[in-house]
């Protein structure tokens, strides 16, 4: 099979729509399919360049610029050859199949939606409340989009729901994935943090709705009752220096901003007693299963997309309280028998999520669509 994914969001950029790229396309590669991934031109930020991980041919179109909206910061490829380059690329490329991430969100995946040829799936990975824009247009984005769409995927249930409230879709729920082989309990700990602290870790890009502002709040709630914490910062993005300012002089010793750390991300959860992750609202949770995967106990805010994915076996839900999340934090520092019991069912819960798995039941779907057409 012949596939071409587009996506505005690929290395260097970071998160789970990259992820979810880089592990579904290697995947498909391994089986033998042909697989061509058409995105933007992010710049790299210091990242380190994966942007053509494992040779996978990768077409850059336009030019990726960053803007704020909904509480991050999102990218989109502009330029006056957009259009005709991705055309372009679409018709040389002869696929059989496309895979547009995000199709509804502008620039490359709608565009794709107008001038594929081919079937075209839409994988949907954001949750939402409301939407204005939905609201206002969803007649056009019905009629213009999502109706030359020959299949939906949605990577949880409340994605599924959150689209349904303004489009006549039939989905199908494809989850994230977790690469199980690379994240697992046996991956070595840092040796640059010992054992002389217990150690909390928040990994994620710095976007406001991640929720890093909240975790070193907590932090600080934490260590007004346990002294031997430490917080590990894993994550990049332009609001660096504010969340430096944010943290109190007395606990700067203790606060580590590690960067974006790409290849020791596994080693940084088996060194962590905790994972926290105070994210606002979720689609999925990755990065709770990359946790789950290397054995390490949770303790998140409650929101639907975390409640799709996590249990009280191997992690805590709390609600968006700094003083409750805190107290969280502390109940599992204290009870090393309930964390390795988590860590045990963690591991477990991610095996079920491992790529091959989910590779697999997207091209059951895709072979769906094909059959049909």
């Amino acid at each position: 099979m012949n596939i071409g994914i587009v996506t505005e969001y690929y290395y260097p950029v970071l998160g789970g729509i990259s992820e979810n790229v880089h592990h579904v396309a290697t995947e498909l590669v391994a089986r033998g399919h042909r697989v061509t991934i058409v995105s933007g031109s992010p710049r790299a930020n210091g990242i380190a360049n994966v942007a053509v991980p494992n040779g996978i041919p990768t077409v850059r179109i336009g030019r990726s610029i960053r803007m704020y909206g909904n509480g991050a910061i999102v990218h989109l490829a502009v330029g006056t050859r957009v259009w005709h380059d991705l055309r372009e690329t679409l018709t040389a490329g002869e696929f059989d199949i496309l895979q547009l991430h995000s199709p509804l969100f502008f620039t490359l995946p709608p565009l794709a939606a107008l001038l594929g040829r081919c079937p075209r799936v839409g994988t949907f990975h954001s949750y939402f409340e409301r939407s204005l824009t939905y609201s206002l247009f969803k007649g056009v984005l019905q009629r213009e989009f999502v109706n030359r769409l020959d299949g939906v995927v949605a990577v949880s249930p409340s994605v599924l729901r959150a689209m349904a409230r303004y489009f006549d879709l039939d989905g199908r729920i494809v989850p994230n994935g977790v690469d199980t082989t690379a994240f697992h309990p046996g991956v070595p700990r840092l040796a640059r943090f010992g054992p002389d602290k217990q150690t909390l870790l928040f990994l994620g890009r710095f976007d406001p709705r991640n929720g890093l502002s909240f975790m070193l709040r907590a932090f600080e709630l934490v260590r007004r009752r346990r002294s031997n914490v430490r917080l590990l910062i894993v994550g990049y993005g332009p609001l660096e220096p504010m969340y430096k300012r944010q943290v109190p002089e007395h606990l700067r010793d203790d606060v580590h901003f590690e960067g974006a750390a790409v290849l020791e991300r596994p080693s940084y959860y088996t060194t962590a007693d905790v994972f926290c992750s105070p994210v606002v609202n979720a689609s999925f949770g990755m990065t709770l299963l990359e946790a789950m995967a290397c054995g390490t106990p949770i303790v998140a805010t409650d929101n639907v997309g975390y409640r799709d994915l996590l249990g009280p076996d191997e992690g805590r839900l709390v609600p968006q309280d700094v003083s409750v999340f805190a107290d969280a934090i502390l109940d599992l520092l204290g009870d090393e028998e309930r964390r390795l019991a988590m860590a045990a069912a963690g591991r477990e819960k991610a095996l079920r999520y491992a790529w091959p798995i989910v590779v697999t039941q997207l091209l059951d779907y895709f072979n769906e669509i094909l059959a049909r057409a």
